[in-house]
């Protein structure tokens, strides 16, 4: 898995588009739909752009803490192969000044709970700022 984040308005959009341009690639935003689809292997690869979203998403379902549904969704996707197919695009929401909302700072701790854990079992973690690309992890298959 390819764990690809930063600022918002950034270039990861397009850093990841470019970095996989020769690649063929099934992209699903969870900006305009917030529920992960479900894999099917005809692409190289699944790029899931908006990640925070869906944990926003999961903050409202109010079920289970959104850092545990995500460490459940990894191991489900290591166990199911699709893992090395993936890319998660995410939005970096924990700088800048601490939202007065208590919903809004669930989501802000809730995101880097979440991040901490992709980047730990990511294969690939790409910093994107003003569309460069700063890798800070790569581990060699």
């Amino acid at each position: 898995m390819h764990f690809v984040f930063g600022g918002a308005f950034t270039g990861k959009r397009k850093w990841v588009k470019q970095h996989y341009a020769s690649e063929s690639i099934k992209w699903h935003c969870l900006y305009e739909d917030p529920v992960l689809p479900a894999f099917e292997f005809e692409e190289s690869y699944i790029v899931l752009e908006g990640f925070e979203h869906y944990v926003k998403e999961l903050i409202h379902s109010e079920l289970e803490a959104p850092h545990l549904v995500v460490k459940k969704v990894i191991q489900k996707w290591r166990d199911s192969g699709v893992w090395e197919q993936l890319i998660v695009i995410g939005t970096e929401v924990g700088k800048g000044i601490v939202p007065l909302d208590a919903t809004e700072r669930q989501w802000r701790d809730e995101c880097g709970y979440s991040y901490q854990y992709l980047a730990a079992h990511a294969r690939k973690v790409d910093h994107i700022w003003y569309g460069i690309a700063n890798r800070l992890k790569e581990e060699i298959q």
